[in-house]
């Protein structure tokens, strides 16, 4: 297999032997492989067995190679074997059909890495429309990729104490009561209120009550199963959603596990802080939604305050009863 040196898309035509003819050519060349330089892009001009003739430094930048390493590569060394026929198959059957191919694939790199990628397959044709050839440009979408997955935990997750947000626990405590009425787990929630938070705030200001909320947090997760999901729901609120529960009794052992881990003084900043909790608990019943099982556990987290700090109430109330969480 010939290989074209890398700083030419191709050899010149011999049609013209001309010596004004083969420099205009090879203007033109050294022309397309300054653009293809700088393009941003990785940039492959291969045969129509796969095997690169030119690669751009983009391209060898993106797959930890050099541009004289890559050059003589084949299209296939950078996949998965099981990625050909998923990704890189569709965009291929795109561009034997259109001409163009475009789609999102898995890349290998040299060193065994992967990364993202955007990629766009065109064929080269001569003027008789004989196939001759095909340009990838290959775009790494890494940073587009963590933006969005950013972008996703803030609209799903607290930014103070990183616990899942109001819209994640909705989706989680909804998608738990289809499986509940399917008959697959009983479902409880409860709900967690520091006890006298804001004295917290005003005695030492927010950042401590911020490292407080943080703290909190981290010891209601040690308090909790891994099949269960804890979220903020807002102030100095936690909501536990608790799946696979078999009946009250276990909810409540859970509730006590959750009250013994405010029992040792948390080490903040300004020294030892102790606080308590009041919680409630419900656990659904055939007619709950999200709206009236946070409704029920926040009623008896407000009767278990009513009894003093550091308690504990199980909703008997039929859902609807309390009032609005938040008020």
């Amino acid at each position: 297999m010939s290989v074209v040196p890398p700083d030419h898309f191709f050899t010149a035509p011999e049609a013209n032997n001309s010596p004004s003819a083969v420099v205009s050519d090879l203007s033109r060349l050294r022309m397309l492989s300054r653009i293809a330089e700088q393009v941003g892009e990785g940039v492959v001009v291969a045969d129509n067995d796969g095997w690169f003739q030119y690669v751009n430094s983009e391209f060898a930048a993106q797959h930890a190679g050099t541009v004289e390493e890559l050059t003589g590569a084949h299209l296939s060394s950078f996949y998965r074997e099981e990625d050909l026929a998923t990704q890189v198959q569709p965009i291929i059957a795109s561009a034997l059909e259109c001409g163009i191919g475009r789609g999102e694939v898995t890349r290998l790199r040299r060193d065994g890495t992967q990364f993202p990628a955007r990629i766009t397959l065109s064929l080269l044709r001569d003027d008789t429309g004989a196939l001759i050839g095909r340009v990838l440009c290959v775009q790494d979408i890494t940073k587009q990729r963590q933006l969005e997955q950013e972008l996703r935990r803030a609209a799903l997750y607290d930014p103070l104490t990183r616990l899942p947000n109001r819209r994640l626990l909705r989706d989680r405590v909804e998608h738990a009561l289809v499986l509940r009425a399917r008959g697959h787990t009983g479902v409880a929630a409860l709900f967690v209120d520091i006890d006298s938070f804001k004295r917290v705030n005003d005695t030492f200001g927010h950042n401590v009550g911020d490292e407080v909320l943080v703290q909190v947090a981290g010891r209601l997760v040690q308090c909790v199963r891994e099949c269960d999901t804890l979220a903020r729901h807002g102030g100095d609120e936690y909501v536990v959603l608790l799946e696979e529960i078999a009946d009250r009794e276990q909810a409540t052992s859970i509730g006590q596990r959750v009250l013994a881990g405010f029992r040792e003084p948390l080490r903040t900043v300004v020294g030892n802080i102790s606080v308590s909790a009041s919680i409630g608990i419900h656990v659904a019943t055939d007619d709950d939604d999200y709206d009236s099982l946070l409704r029920a556990a926040d009623g008896a987290m407000y009767e278990a305050k009513r009894s003093g700090h550091g308690g504990l109430r199980v909703s008997a109330a039929q859902p609807g009863r309390f009032r609005p969480s938040g008020h």
